[in-house]
């Protein structure tokens, strides 16, 4: 059953794998942040405790139980923070998001990064703040630092992603990249001063750091509070699909949960074991600059959550570092680098989602999502995190939307897609090389109520079309999904200019998506692909 505002629930441990079952108390060491937004609980303007952490030691994202992951950095490790961190939290939401693409800048210098590519919420709480920008800095080879001005929040809560593009150089098109396929997670992130500060770093499939570009994003929730304000549905279901190219509605793309030792190839995807009756379509109406996005009738969500403690066989969020709102966030080490997290409440027990993950740390591990099954009374996702080709215990961070933008307030426009198909309710599988095909259902939202669109270009290659949706700055996210090894970068999804004013459509966001397997070969990967803009700065 679910708890009410920051109340836990009770959660059923019980293991649907292999392995046995596990109980203990939760770990001390273990804070697990977590934000959910669904039908009746929205972020609320709330104000926070602006006491010390619950037993953390507020050092920009590492602190707890003082051990070392996957990523070879320790809890406890050097803050993102370089000044004062604030005395307390934001009142309301707070987002931020720049799109990087001076990979190779001088080491210390600090540059700009365009409002044209980057955007924050602290652009809209004043006249004398609109000069703020978003600055990067090269601190080392595939090292970076951005700062987000004005929306700092203490003691590493909230969670950065970041994703890896590739150079603007290369030819869709034609299909020629000349360069690798690199990825991008988070090492650090923390208040300084009043801004947030958030480090990264990039590396190439077989761990060695490389220079690159990204986007990278911030996002933190307040505690929900006992009065949450209505607002209108954030996002519109698509059409029916054509009867040449319809899918069926059919069971969910998930992975057994048992926990192999070194990372196998993808599995086809099983059906969840008690799949929810998918939502119905509702009327087209794209949120309002400056208000929440707030679930809807059908219940989109948007939840996140921080793993510190990648070796804790149970763990639930149990300090100021959960806001559980009307869930419960529940996460199980499975077996090495293998992680289920139960996300237990109405809001989730129910068919689709956009899932987004990052390991966490200064080393060559990364974390994908693996897949999910549906339950009576929750949806558990899994996460697999690998160096090279074997499965390793990372600390992670992850972000769930459903029906909803990547950023809590403020989006204008939105979309988001899975790149597998189904075909007559069987499993996931991979698009045919060619033509588009409208996306999975389930996995699929456009905040006009257009149909999104997939086509895979050639192995390991795939665009994703969201129709309507182009204004800049815009943010792109992509993870790999269905196994731990594969690294998926991204290009496309930038708007030269304004969406139009006169009620004529936007232009389609086309983000083209490569793979490449533990070796750095071009290799299939379903992959979560999301896409959101707040419009220009006003």
């Amino acid at each position: 059953m679910a708890a009410g505002p920051g109340k836990l629930a009770a959660v059923d441990v019980r293991r649907r794998t292999a392995i046995g079952p596990a109980r203990r108390p939760p770990a001390r060491g273990v804070r697990a942040a977590a934000a959910l937004v669904c039908a009746a609980v929205l972020l609320v303007l709330a104000a926070c405790s602006g006491s010390t952490d619950g037993g953390g030691n507020g050092n920009g994202g590492n602190g707890g139980a003082g051990g070392t992951n996957g990523n070879g950095s320790r809890d406890g490790a050097e803050p993102a923070a370089t000044g004062t961190a604030v005395p307390g939290d934001p009142r309301a939401a707070v987002w931020g998001f720049a799109r990087v693409t001076t990979a190779n800048a001088r080491i210390g210098e600090s540059t700009e990064v365009p409002v044209t590519a980057s955007a924050h919420s602290f652009l809209g709480s004043g006249e004398a703040n609109r000069s703020a920008r978003v600055t990067v800095v090269r601190r080392g080879t595939g090292s970076y630092r951005v700062t987000f001005p004005g929306i700092a929040v203490r003691s590493g809560r909230g969670i950065p992603l970041a994703t890896a593009l590739d150079p603007a150089g290369d030819a869709v098109a034609t299909l020629v990249h000349p360069s690798p396929v690199l990825s991008c997670h988070v090492v650090r992130w923390g208040a300084a001063d009043t801004a947030e500060q958030v480090d990264l770093g990039c590396r190439d499939a077989g761990g060695v750091p490389a220079d690159s570009a990204f986007t990278v994003m911030f996002t933190f929730s307040p505690y929900p509070g006992p009065a949450t304000p209505a607002a209108s549905a954030s996002a519109s279901r698509p059409a029916a699909l054509p009867a040449s190219t319809a899918v069926s509605q059919p069971p969910a793309p998930s992975q057994s949960a048992a926990a192999p030792q070194s990372a196998a190839a993808p599995q086809s995807a099983a059906a969840p074991q008690s799949a929810a009756t998918p939502p119905p379509s509702r009327p087209a109406g794209a949120p309002v600059a400056g208000s929440p996005i707030t679930p809807g009738p059908v219940h989109d969500a948007y939840a996140y959550l921080r793993l510190d403690d990648a070796s804790a066989s149970t763990s639930r969020p149990v300090d100021e570092y959960s806001v559980s709102g009307p869930g419960t966030i529940q996460v199980r080490r499975v077996g090495a680098g293998h992680y289920t997290i139960d996300l237990v409440g109405p809001a989730f027990a129910r068919n689709g989602n956009n899932l987004q993950v990052n390991a966490i740390g200064d080393g060559p591990v990364g974390c994908n999502a693996l897949g999910r099954v549906v339950e009576k009374d929750r949806q558990s996702v899994f996460v697999g995190c690998a160096r090279g080709a074997t499965w390793t215990d990372s600390r992670f961070v992850l972000l769930y939307t459903s029906g909803h933008a990547l950023i809590p307030t403020d989006a204008v426009a939105f979309g988001h897609a899975f790149t597998g198909i189904t075909v007559q309710g069987g499993p996931a599988q991979q698009p045919p090389i060619g033509p588009a095909v409208n996306a999975w259902g389930w996995y699929s939202a456009n905040s006009t109520g257009a149909t999104n669109q997939v086509r895979r270009l050639e192995v390991g290659q795939y665009e994703v079309i969201f129709p309507g949706v182009a204004n800049m700055p815009g943010l792109v996210a992509v993870t790999p999904y269905g196994e731990p090894t594969a690294r998926c970068s991204a290009s496309g999804g930038a708007a030269t200019f304004p969406s139009p004013s006169d009620g004529t459509a936007a232009p389609p966001v086309i983000v083209t998506v490569r793979c490449v397997n533990a070796a750095g070969q071009p290799a299939d990967s379903f992959a979560s692909v999301a896409y959101t803009t707040p419009g220009p700065a006003a």
